[in-house]
């Protein structure tokens, strides 16, 4: 089974170098999702979790608010450019971008983009990347892992998203991943297209119904759908 193992809320000054110490005592590479705030107070930890190979995501600068909700005109798009700035400014280069969720579920609905979101993420060239297991580390810190190993054999390719921003939970990660290990998993940092409905700024069918005439007039919507990605 493929599992891409990913990481939100971080920097955390905590949470963040246990997931690290444990990722590579097993050569383990994932992606973290940032907080961009945190990333301008702990730019230190940033540097270390590209030093030690992962990824870095953009995941937006408060965590306030879903995007699709924001009611202040320019709030969605200075969370999405801020953070970016952020990450840049770490050494980080990639353009990766996952929303704050309304519910665990990954629903692309008003409440995950604003029109004004969307059009920053097409702008900027973000893939936006979303999850097909969620552990819910955060609500269950002690009792975790069997329903996470256990929704990873039932997909193709996971894409698990875990917390080193709230370290309570990743007490019991060095626990997850040797399960992974004994399951035979392959880790890898590469996403599976059906969590992946923008790539590289084209956005797919998933994400139509967000474009109007009026907001994003220069965009057409029929050249929206991207082909399967190998």
């Amino acid at each position: 089974m493929r599992v891409t193992l990913t990481f939100d809320n971080g920097p955390d000054p905590s949470g963040t170098p246990a997931v690290l110490e444990a990722l590579a005592e097993r050569n383990i590479p994932a992606v973290f999702f940032v907080i961009g705030r945190k990333v301008r107070a702990h730019p230190e930890l940033v540097a270390r979790t590209i030093a030690a190979g992962h990824v870095i995501g953009n995941h937006t600068w408060s965590h306030s608010v879903p995007l699709g909700d924001a009611v202040e005109a320019g709030f969605a798009r200075a969370e999405i450019v801020r953070t970016q700035g952020a990450i840049q400014d770490a050494a980080a280069t990639s353009y990766l971008f996952r929303p704050v969720g309304a519910e665990p579920g990954a629903v692309i609905d008003q409440h995950l983009l604003s029109e004004e979101a969307l059009e920053a993420l097409i702008e900027g060239a973000f893939t936006m990347v979303l999850w097909n297991v969620v552990p819910r580390d955060w609500e269950r810190p002690n009792d975790w892992i069997d329903g996470a190993v256990d929704a990873c054999r039932e997909q193709g390719h996971s894409v698990v998203v875990l917390h080193d921003g709230h370290p309570v939970g990743m007490r019991l990660l060095p626990q997850f991943l040797d399960a992974l290990i004994d399951a035979g998993a392959e880790f890898r940092t590469d996403f599976p297209r059906s969590c992946t409905p923008i790539v590289n700024g084209v956005p797919g069918p998933e994400t139509a119904a967000l474009v109007t005439a009026r907001s994003l007039e220069h965009i057409d919507p029929e050249s929206f759908g991207l082909k399967e990605q190998s």
